[in-house]
């Protein structure tokens, strides 16, 4: 029976990451985290704006490099990633483009998609028809043409053109676009870096039911959280190196870490006041030095150090601006100034 279970739960661990480090100077991003990931589980990373969030996804990739630690990765899953970036405005269509999801198989059916759908390809040419079967015999080895529908049905369901060009597309089509291709591999685990971007809301209400619905595991970055409560079953936060794990939804997640931070704000409180005595008694001079003991010296000193490695919360900060009067210098002059995010104009 425990052979079984044990079976049963190797089979459906995908990841495992065990003491991972990673640090860029002296800012830790991961300091010894330990974690697995499972199918079926649909986990939100949270964290603050430079905590490392997107990092740590490249690091699940094989993308960067981390400095110690182990990461352990179930053989032959597959993996997919949105990356928060938008795709290039290329010459590629969208067909070819979501197919290109497929490794192997995608290269396939993009040649026999670009042989049939070509006004200049010669039909009565031998090697062309050659070309032709040869790309059928090989796709339907692999029972290809049921693939060939889902790209079809994702294009479809997208509201995409087969053979639009991606130089052609606004942000949220190109955005679309990268979901389909990340989606249409049917992978393991797909990982997604602010994937409600540029998306509208009709579509955003898609990708939460198809996430609901997926039987991989899926790993995300969003700050959008009406999003992250409809789909998550899991909170993973990576705050200060440091990564903490809850085994539930984002909307319980919130009540639970005030509770905690609440708690870990007051132990700090007591912390702080007890250093504070003993710094008082080690400042008290000769009277202090003749009662002194070696053991709370050292006390002392491992206090020190404990409060200097420790990571603060992030909080708000209190700036002060004065009003000064004008110098007479000209400051900055600007004359016909645009800028643009993607699509959308900011000036």
């Amino acid at each position: 029976m425990t052979s079984a279970a044990f079976t049963l739960l190797d089979i459906m661990l995908l990841f495992r990451l065990n003491n991972l480090s990673l640090a860029f100077g002296d800012h830790p991003l991961l300091d010894q985290v330990s974690l697995t990931i499972h199918k079926g589980e649909r986990i939100g990373i949270l964290g603050p704006n430079g905590a490392g969030k997107s990092t740590f996804m490249k690091v699940l990739l094989g993308r960067i490099q981390a400095d110690g630690g182990e990461l352990w990765r179930a053989e032959g899953i597959k993996v997919a990633y949105l990356d928060q970036q938008l795709p290039e405005r290329d010459e590629q269509t969208l067909y070819d483009y979501i197919a290109g999801g497929l490794e192997g198989l995608g290269d396939l059916l993009r040649q026999y998609h670009q042989l049939t759908r070509d006004s200049n390809t010669d039909f009565s040419d031998q090697q062309v028809l050659d070309r032709m079967a040869s790309l059928q015999k090989q796709i339907e080895q692999v029972d290809g043409w049921a693939v060939e529908h889902r790209i079809e049905a994702m294009l479809d369901v997208l509201k995409l053109p087969a053979d639009a060009k991606m130089k052609t597309l606004s942000g949220g089509s190109r955005r679309r676009a990268a979901l389909g291709r990340a989606l249409i591999a049917e992978p393991d685990l797909l990982m997604l870096d602010e994937p409600t971007n540029h998306l509208d809301i009709p579509t955003i209400e898609w990708l939460e039911n198809t996430l609901n619905e997926f039987r991989g595991a899926v790993l995300v970055i969003t700050h959008d959280r009406q999003f992250l409560q409809s789909i998550s079953n899991r909170i993973i936060e990576l705050d200060r190196g440091r990564l903490r794990s809850w085994e539930y939804g984002y909307e319980r997640f919130l009540v639970f870490r005030e509770q905690q931070l609440e708690a870990e704000e007051k132990a700090n409180q007591e912390f702080d006041k007890k250093l504070a005595e003993e710094e008082r008694w080690i400042r008290q001079g000769i009277k202090a030095r003749r009662t002194r003991n070696e053991g709370r010296v050292r006390a002392l000193k491992q206090m020190r150090e404990e409060r200097r490695q420790r990571r603060e919360r992030p909080g708000k900060a209190n700036i002060a601006i004065q009003e000064s009067g004008r110098s007479g210098t000209l400051v900055c002059k600007a004359t016909d100034v645009c800028f643009s995010y993607t699509d959308n104009p900011i000036i």
